[in-house]
């Protein structure tokens, strides 16, 4: 394995890299003589990889983190903010990591992504059945919880893993404005549409401005978060984060929203992110 100029050391809590630091160092050494990548190129990625299936509560084996279907999951959540050519650098590292350790149980079964994945948004009638969706549901906590969901994607475009990880503490009324400062790795502050605030005012309302914006007793470290609260009661229009913030990007780019602005807002690194949307702008 060719040498680093000193130990690779990600951007982790202590404890988090202590827990998967001899898997992926492990990893690195098995798979570089059998890809064209090095270790300096492999670490970054196999780190976030394996942090990423950790969370996800899976055992640290070949057979589960380089799953294709794992891996997948990784690039489509925990990377929706990078722009689609890193994403993709990304990806093919991961991929080949994948087919070498796992052979015919990798090779052929990814996802191919790019343009052709295109994130349709919702149309207006959609964002309405969602709408009577959540005010549907059985208690105040989910009816509350759901509204919170709509109004965060909705209304501020959050990514699933920035909704499950959203506290009340850091929602704050200014003006007539709702403003969610997001934290994480994008942090930014995101001013929530008017026409979508509502439920995220009925959550404050319902938990006296503490605790988790989205479903009062998890831990914020479980992404399935939202597929399991949704599968319970699932609505008649299937709800995607991704179409949510889909729509919330088209929103913004039919309104004129200086690109700028709107890539800082969003939590994007560049321009590029945006061409899987585009499609669906109206001139």
């Amino acid at each position: 394995m060719a040498e680093l100029s000193r130990p690779y050391r990600p951007q982790l809590p202590a404890q988090d890299w202590d827990a998967i630091a001899p898997y992926v160092h492990d990893v690195v050494a098995r798979a570089e003589p059998l890809v064209t990548y090095n270790a300096r190129e492999l670490y970054p990625a196999v780190t976030r990889l394996t942090h990423f299936s950790r969370s996800e509560y899976a055992p640290l084996d070949d057979a589960s983190v380089f799953d294709p279907y794992m891996v997948n999951r990784f690039v489509t959540h925990h990377l929706a903010g990078y722009n689609r050519a890193s994403r993709n650098t990304i990806r093919a590292r991961l991929r080949r990591v994948s087919e070498a350790l796992l052979g015919d149980d990798a090779v052929g079964k990814f996802k191919a992504l790019g343009k052709a994945d295109a994130v349709t948004p919702y149309t207006v009638a959609e964002q309405a059945t969602l709408e009577g969706w959540s005010r549907a549901q059985t208690s105040v906590e989910r009816r509350t919880s759901a509204a919170a969901l709509l109004s965060l994607g909705f209304g501020a475009g959050l990514t699933g893993a920035e909704i499950i990880r959203q506290r009340l503490e850091h929602v704050a009324e200014v003006g007539a404005a709702l403003i969610v400062r997001v934290a994480g790795d994008n942090e930014r502050e995101v001013p929530v549409l008017h026409e979508w605030d509502a439920g995220l005012h009925a959550r404050l309302q319902f938990m006296d401005g503490e605790g988790w914006a989205f479903r009062t007793d998890q831990r914020g470290g479980n992404i399935n978060l939202i597929t399991d609260f949704v599968s319970r009661t699932g609505p008649e229009v299937p709800l995607q984060t991704r179409r949510m913030r889909a729509t919330w990007l088209v929103g913004h780019l039919e309104r004129g929203t200086p690109l700028k602005l709107l890539l800082r807002t969003a939590g994007l690194q560049s321009a590029e992110a945006l061409d899987r949307v585009l499609p669906f702008v109206h001139d």
